[in-house]
């Protein structure tokens, strides 16, 4: 592909990213909070041969204000994010960063041992690694004598 056809998919592809951020801030609910409104971290979901990588963009929230729920077949990251006070604010121009409550579930591809989970937090981004529960191939089992 030549340099002039990158450079019109690279202003099509940001274009779109500004639409879709320009229309979920638009909605009254997405610039007040309302009730019980939660928003959705954004998560990479990355498959090696043993184990599953969950990759989950919470910057700005403190590690203490957030926690992480694994189970066999799904992942629940839940918590709060709220930005430092402000002293006076006359004007608010633009509002894109949401806050307040989040929740995400994520379904995950293989099924996994709870048990060997692990997960760091760094720079805003939460890894999760998750070790494939490994599947048993032949089993031996004992046979026992009819009545």
């Amino acid at each position: 592909m030549d340099h002039f056809s990158k450079k019109i998919f690279q202003e099509l592809e940001e274009m779109q990213q500004q639409t879709g951020r320009m229309l979920r801030n638009m909605s009254l609910a997405g610039m007040v909070p309302m009730g019980d409104r939660r928003w959705h971290p954004p998560v990479d979901i990355y498959e090696a041969e043993s184990e599953i990588y969950l990759y989950v963009d919470l910057a700005g929230v403190d590690r203490r204000d957030f926690e992480v729920v694994v189970g066999e077949h799904q992942v629940l990251v839940s918590g709060r994010r709220q930005l430092p006070a402000q002293g006076s604010i006359a004007c608010v121009h633009q509002l894109e960063i949401e806050l307040g409550r989040f929740e995400r579930t994520v379904s995950l591809p293989s099924v996994v041992d709870v048990d060997g989970s692990d997960s760091t937090y760094t720079d805003g981004i939460l890894m999760i690694t998750l070790p494939k529960r490994q599947k048993k191939t032949r089993v031996r089992i004992q046979v026992q004598e009819g009545e």
